[in-house]
Parts: C-alpha cells; sequence; structure tokens
C-alpha cells in the first residue's frame, strides 16, 4: 500500500462511526467525498490489500457503499 492508500484507510477507518468526516476530505486530501468513497471501494474491492484485515475490509466496503448511495440520492439544488 501507498502511503496515501495507508492515509485513506486510517481517515475512513477513524471516522466511519462519526459518520466520515466529509468536511475534512477536501482539505485533507484534495479530493470530493464522493470520489474519496469510490477510490477507497475501488481498493477495497478490487485490490489485495495485505496490511487491511478481512473485517476491516468488509467494514469499509458496507460505509463506502452507504456513503455513495447517499451522495446518489441526494439532490443537487441548482441556483436559478
Amino acid at each position: 500500500m501507498t502511503r496515501d492508500t495507508r492515509a485513506m484507510v486510517a481517515f475512513a477507518t477513524r471516522w466511519s462511526r462519526f459518520g466520515g468526516g466529509d468536511e475534512y476530505i477536501l482539505p485533507e486530501f484534495g479530493i470530493t467525498p464522493v470520489v474519496f468513497y469510490q477510490r477507497l471501494l475501488a481498493m477495497v474491492t478490487t485490490t489485495l490489500v495485505n496490511e487491511v484485515d478481512f473485517a476491516t475490509r468488509r467494514h469499509l466496503r458496507e460505509f463506502c457503499s452507504r456513503k455513495l448511495g447517499q451522495s446518489s440520492a441526494t439532490p443537487v439544488a441548482i441556483a436559478p
């Protein structure tokens, strides 16, 4: 795992019990929460990550899926 990948896993693991810490993702990683959760989900589902145990991988898969489901269900406000 790269340093960035480890940082994403640590961040998501730490903040998931508090709803995700979405307001800190852009300043911390320079990407939007949606992109963060997409990348993390792809990493824990398709990439071999030997440094992350099965329970944590499962938790992060479920958490990212839930967060991404919420983001697609949230209507986007369009300014007049």
